[in-house]
């Protein structure tokens, strides 16, 4: 038979599987835990030790150094000036270093125009200078380790110039239904400040390279013009304007001249006139009439021509008209001889 449980029996093992199954949950859900935040708080420990010794340690650090050429003559001009900044390589601790990045960067080095040559229009800085200057505005452990570019310099002089007119160099085309009218540049010619020899050499100042394509309307655009070592240019840029105008088609009836033929003789053609189309822009297509057009045959032609028929061509052409067809492209002739009145 059967041995009766108590109620106590039961109770007590309800409550030891119940603590049970609570200790194996703890491990669980803390232990992992727990040990990332240990993770972090040693790496970020790490981080810290590794920062601090870098910023004690001796680096260096690439920084651009501003320059201004200060005390120059009202009748001075400076052609080609300083470069606006240069790049400097400081060695010093990481923490100095640091300290010149995040403060502003370093001091503007002011070069007096009145220490230099103020005679032959070229002066070329040493480094040493550059290195001197700025140096004294720096620290005690600071060094300059590297400058460049190596060569400094700039142009000047007493105000010699001359009048140059500008070319333009570039490629420009437009969509198939559409001509270029016009191309101009405003200004068309600049004042250019230079020594005697490089005017004397100079007769064109020509712009930078620039393409335009698929132009369906008027551009504007704004063009610098190519540099000349030891010139200052005024101004330094032109305005292009390309005015585009929408391609029509035009028919004139043009009558065949004859040139060249002795006086007994004279050429009758069939037709004695033919049909020139051409393509040109609405805003010229009430200019060009059948006037502008020449086509002659000469005597040479004739005598010349071997399959009974002459072949027409344009001995003129007005500008602005494009794809010129000649209809019919060859006539009949006959040559006919002309009886002198006595």
């Amino acid at each position: 038979m059967a041995r009766k449980r108590s109620w106590f029996y039961y109770i007590s093992t309800a409550m030891s599987k119940y603590k049970q199954i609570k200790l194996d949950k703890k491990p669980v859900s803390l232990r992992p835990r727990r040990n990332f935040f240990v993770f972090l708080v040693c790496l970020s420990l790490s981080a810290l030790f590794w920062y601090i010794i870098a910023l004690n340690e001796e680096r260096e650090i690439d920084f651009n150094l501003k320059l201004n050429l200060k005390n120059v003559p009202e009748n001075v001009v400076v052609t080609n000036a300083l470069p606006p900044n240069i790049k400097v390589t400081l060695k010093d601790r990481g923490a100095q270093l640091l300290s010149y990045k995040y403060s502003g960067g370093l001091p503007t080095v002011n070069i007096d125009f009145r220490n230099y040559d103020q005679q032959s229009g070229h002066v070329i800085l040493k480094n040493n200078d550059i290195t001197k200057t700025l140096l004294a505005k720096l620290q005690a452990t600071t060094k300059v380790t590297a400058i460049n570019p190596s060569t400094i310099d700039y142009y000047y002089n007493f105000g010699l110039h001359s009048k140059v007119p500008v070319k333009l160099r570039a490629s420009i085309s437009t969509n198939k239904f559409y001509n270029i009218s016009s191309v101009k540049l405003y200004p068309d010619s600049v004042t250019v400040y230079s020594s005697k020899s490089i005017l004397d050499t100079l007769s064109t100042i020509y712009t930078d390279y620039v393409t335009l394509s698929q132009l369906k309307e008027k551009t504007i655009r704004r063009i610098p013009l190519s540099k000349i070592k030891g010139a200052k240019i005024v101004p330094e840029t032109t305005v292009l304007r390309v005015d585009i105008d929408q391609i029509t088609e035009k028919t004139v009836n043009v009558p065949i001249k004859h040139i060249n033929f002795p006086a007994t003789k004279d050429l009758k053609t069939f037709p004695s006139s033919v049909q020139v189309t051409f393509q040109i822009g609405t805003a010229m297509y009430k200019q060009v009439n059948a006037d502008d057009f020449v086509i002659a045959i000469s005597y040479d032609d004739v005598l010349k021509n071997t399959n009974g028929k002459l072949h027409l061509s344009l001995k003129s052409v007005p500008a602005g008209v494009s794809r010129v067809r000649i209809v019919p492209e060859y006539v009949d002739y006959l040559i006919e001889d002309v009886t002198e009145e006595e």
